[in-house]
């Protein structure tokens, strides 16, 4: 359905205005044709937006489910939610293609907000667990789609000195969200019920879209109507693809849940147990890895193949394929963060069984006091770069986070020893979520830079699928890991894995600034 323009918004049909003066344009933003609300405002409230029902999709959904009567594999399965995320790029090109990025980011939140009404009325009893279920995943599917409109628009209304200056302001949002629903949020659902405690988390997010609606700069041309789209896409080769993707699905459900293939490979590997532990969103990662990397060396010929088909929804795809050396960049996204997605997942267990930290003292020392040092990582980072360039701080940060691992060994080996107190335990805690700080300002600055204008949306959504493959895959193996090798020894490991992602950047592109799609040039 074409939805009516607010008057903030009217600019989206209007085409694109004369560039402002230099004086009357700030530096990191560009010139906006709506709502006169400041970056740092409207970055916050998008990105709290962000990560809010991203938190309640996957933080409450097994407590729900729980506290409704499923079954612990039921309960397990909500795993699955993730998935969208995942899967992600492959609707990102329509968001691209179709109206602006802030009409796709104020629709979904209304989207989201009747979303979460619904889901406070299911919740109560378990004859609806069903209809939970089908809520949470129509939920995660929204929530997706408004990642991809956020990190689009973001891209769209900030240069690249903006990007950079603001990365701080994301990070600090979209962890006050989570602190939000897995906090006050879960503590109001245990003092009123779970039908006002969902409703206050409806009204909630009413009150972002609100504000959105209201303020948001409309900084972008409007594309293709929602109803052109659709009239294009009811066509007998789309129907149909739809309809053997749908046949699949329920033969699938109907004939197991594991392939035959997929159980030999599992007992052909014994010597490889945490493959088993893979979920199906790590395996969907892996898999799109795989086709990135299949895809990189047929790009010339598939390219020449998608020109002659003049497909959008493909463009997308082919020149993110046809970036500058962009094999770098993928080896660079699934490895950067290596390290410190080993360190994460052990991190409580060594904390907990080798320095009989409790429960509340990590709390307060990680969720407060680690969460305070994480945001002024990220800020500092985010405000050095956008002063002095990627290229000046990006060896120095990445360092950062990735040597400070180590004072976890020196932790390993003096609590082997001897007792350690709370003050050494909470400052390593706090100077490793400050590296941790300043990698996360570097990662998402050079992520932005390696998207293409043309494709914001689209190919920031395929970088940030691609981050899970190394947080997924390496959370799995790191149990095994940390139990052959011993905790000291594992976390010296987690600073070896990390090797690999800080020699790549020796080889980037992208550094200095974004680059345009290749001209035949040569990549790796």
């Amino acid at each position: 359905m074409d939805a009516p323009v607010p008057s903030e918004a009217v600019d989206d049909m209007s085409g694109v205005e004369p560039p402002a003066s230099s004086a009357e344009r700030s530096p990191g933003v560009q010139t906006p044709r709506g709502g006169n609300a400041k970056p740092g405002l409207w970055v916050s409230t998008t990105y709290f937006a962000e990560g809010y029902p991203y938190s309640i999709v996957n933080n409450l959904a097994e407590v729900m489910f729980k506290e409704m009567g499923a079954s612990l594999q039921v309960i397990g399965l909500t795993s699955l939610l993730h998935l969208p995320w995942n899967l992600k790029f492959l609707w990102a090109p329509l968001v691209d293609q179709i109206e602006t990025k802030r009409r796709w980011l104020v629709w979904v939140e209304v989207a989201l907000t009747i979303g979460l009404v619904a889901l406070s009325l299911s919740a109560s009893g378990s004859h609806l667990l069903v209809a939970a279920a089908a809520l949470f995943v129509a939920l995660a599917v929204l929530a997706a789609t408004h990642d991809i409109a956020i990190d689009g628009y973001y891209l769209e209304a900030l240069d690249t000195a903006g990007q950079s200056r603001f990365v701080g302001f994301r990070a600090m949002a979209y962890k006050a969200a989570s602190l939000l629903v897995r906090g006050p949020i879960v503590m109001l659902i245990g003092w009123v019920g779970w039908r006002l405690g969902l409703a206050a988390a409806a009204a909630v997010m009413a009150a972002l879209t609100i504000v959105h609606w209201r303020v948001l700069p409309g900084i972008e041309t409007r594309k293709r109507p929602w109803l052109a789209f659709v009239r294009s896409a009811i066509r007998p080769r789309v129907l149909t693809v739809g309809a053997a993707l749908a046949a699949a699905i329920i033969l699938a459900r109907r004939f197991g849940h594991c392939p035959s293939w997929l159980s030999s490979l599992r007992q052909a590997l014994p010597s490889m147990p945490w493959l088993a532990e893979l979920s199906a969103g790590s395996w969907i990662a892996i898999g799109l890895l795989a086709v990135l990397a299949l895809g990189l060396a047929v790009r010339k010929p598939l390219a020449r193949r998608m020109a002659l088909r003049e497909s959008a929804y493909a463009a997308a795809f082919v020149d993110f394929m046809a970036r500058p050396m962009v094999g770098r960049v993928l080896a660079f996204v699934v490895l950067f963060r290596a390290g410190e997605s080993f360190l994460q997942k052990m991190k409580w267990p060594f904390l907990r069984d080798v320095l009989h930290l409790s429960l509340d003292q990590y709390g307060f020392a990680n969720g407060t006091l680690g969460v305070v040092a994480s945001f002024l990582g990220t800020f500092a980072g985010g405000w050095l770069i956008s002063h002095q360039g990627l290229r000046r701080w990006i060896w120095p940060f990445a360092l950062m986070q990735n040597v400070l691992h180590l004072l976890y060994m020196g932790l390993a080996i003096a609590g082997a020893r001897m007792a350690v107190g709370l003050l050494p335990i909470g400052l390593v805690i706090m100077l490793e979520n400050f590296g941790e700080g300043l990698g996360t300002a570097v990662f998402m600055v050079y992520l932005m830079r390696s998207c293409d204008p043309s494709h914001k949306a689209s190919h920031m959504a395929i970088l940030t699928a691609l981050m899970s493959v190394s947080f997924t895959v390496a959370g799995v193996a790191s149990g095994f890991l940390a139990k052959a090798m011993g905790f000291a020894w594992f976390f010296g490991f987690t600073f070896l894995a990390a090797l690999p992602g800080m020699v790549l950047i020796a080889f980037l592109p992208n550094i200095d600034g974004p680059s345009q799609r290749a001209q035949g040039s040569p990549s790796s």
